[in-house]
């Protein structure tokens, strides 16, 4: 349909549907940007939960598929980094695989669909006093975990969330007090911040048991 000057009636409003989809991006981009671009992501067997670790939170995610309500150049930066599955669910590596095969296609981009991000943290169940034999910790900076590395060759321990350290026991917060973190200057930053965490959690009394939420 055209108007009596020639011109197509309908651009002005083709042009604002596109403008408010551009700020919604942008407002979508803007919220999610507060928590600082994605480091990595991780298939969490224990709670059954995709975690996707960013430079200032976690965000949590109930299913696999709950992970492309992420704006479209979040799961195209997902794609260009390794799934941790360290429990091999084949389930999750699939996934992770089929998002890098579709990553030249592009993704349904629905702006005005909040992200499906868990509202609460999930309580990680933990092991309990395990770190008599520990060496030491240090922060590994390919996959953005604390690592900790046991004596008499047991399998280190690694953490993605500094949130974890709250279901620890006391002897294990104790025994973390006592170490300090090893990393390299460039990963100061996300390396202190567990530190600061464990050493938080052992001068309030926060461990696993604790009643620290009606205490705080």
């Amino acid at each position: 349909m055209r108007s009596h000057n020639g011109q197509n009636s309908s651009y002005p409003r083709l042009q604002s549907l596109h403008l408010l989809k551009l700020k919604s991006i942008i407002l979508k981009y803007e919220k999610e940007n507060l928590h600082g671009k994605i480091l990595s992501w991780m298939f969490v067997k224990e709670i059954h939960c995709m975690a996707v670790k960013r430079e200032h939170a976690i965000q949590y995610f109930r299913s696999l598929l709950s992970i492309l309500s992420l704006p479209f150049y979040d799961v195209a930066a997902l794609t260009k980094l390794e799934l941790i599955n360290c429990s091999k669910f084949e389930g999750a590596t699939l996934f992770a695989r089929k998002l890098k095969i579709n990553r030249r296609i592009g993704w349904k981009d629905d702006s005005f669909q909040p992200t499906k991000v868990m509202d609460k943290i999930p309580l990680m169940p933990m092991k309990q006093n395990f770190l008599e034999n520990m060496a030491l910790w240090c922060y590994d900076y390919d996959t953005y975990e604390a690592v900790i590395v046991l004596k008499n060759d047991q399998e280190n321990f690694r953490m993605l969330d500094l949130m974890w350290i709250i279901n620890m026991s006391v002897s294990d917060i104790n025994k973390w007090f006592r170490h300090d973190i090893f990393y390299e200057d460039k990963d100061a930053h996300q390396a202190l911040r567990f530190q600061r965490f464990a050493f938080f959690c052992f001068y309030c009394g926060i461990h696993a048991g604790s009643t620290w939420s009606t205490k705080h």
